[in-house]
């Protein structure tokens, strides 16, 4: 379950939403107005409940100074648009009515955090595999349609090498099949025979121009039968 933040200046015992979210296994750290440090380690999101819109802003502009790594929520006591877009800017992620039903608090709070989570995981394995192809001598630049080999030689390549090449760098260590190829580098309603040949073409050309040895390709290796894959080795 998660672990979150709740600022509030009420008891938190009276509140509802802490007690269905208890009720769920759910952590509940008090985080007071006397000290905003917040170990952003320890919790995953920070609801924040409203009070006075002027009392609110300034927690907001003093949290957001010193957190940035998680959500903020809050939930709003006055139920007012205009300092709820106030909030917003100010960093707040969504804002709730504090009459909103417990349990439709909990499921869209958790719908929340599992797609920010699942979307922060991807970006980390994006980023892992773009540390992984650099290491490796490899780095695509879209902005030139061009590829950099051991962060010195810069090639161009046509349009179809550079959607190939980039189609492998998306999906390092992967066998990227004919028909894959074939949906990224062609309109689907064109009817045009001997695709395979084509791809196996523009692979070619592509190795000649990155590969030491496109005999011994040290990066496009052959999927025998099924396709191409890019080796981070």
């Amino acid at each position: 379950m998660y672990t979150i933040g709740f600022l509030t200046l009420q008891t938190m015992k009276k509140s509802a939403h802490v007690e269905f979210l208890t009720s769920k296994g759910w952590d509940i750290v008090p985080v007071t107005e006397e000290e905003f440090s917040i170990d952003v380690d320890k919790i995953d999101a920070l609801v924040i409940q409203e009070e006075a819109m002027p009392v609110t802003c300034r927690w907001l502009m003093e949290i957001t100074r010193q957190v940035t790594e998680v959500p903020i929520y809050l939930l709003s006591t006055s139920g007012g648009k205009h300092s709820n877009i106030v909030y917003l800017q100010l960093g707040v992620e969504a804002c709730f009515p504090i009459e909103i039903d417990q349990e439709e608090f909990y499921y869209t709070m958790t719908n929340l955090l599992v797609r920010r989570y699942k979307m922060g995981k991807h970006i980390k394995e994006e980023n892992r595999n773009m540390y992984s192809l650099k290491s490796a001598g490899l780095e695509l630049v879209p902005s030139n349609l061009s590829v950099v080999i051991d962060g010195e030689e810069e090639i161009i390549l046509t349009r179809k090498e550079f959607q190939a090449m980039e189609l492998l760098y998306n999906n390092p260590c992967r066998a990227i099949t004919y028909e894959e190829f074939k949906e990224k580098m062609w309109d689907p309603e064109q009817n045009e025979p001997e695709k395979n040949y084509r791809i196996a073409n523009v692979v070619f050309h592509l190795r000649n121009k990155i590969e030491q040895n496109p005999m011994n390709p040290r990066f496009i290796k052959t999927v025998r039968s099924k396709g191409y894959m890019l080796d981070m080795k």
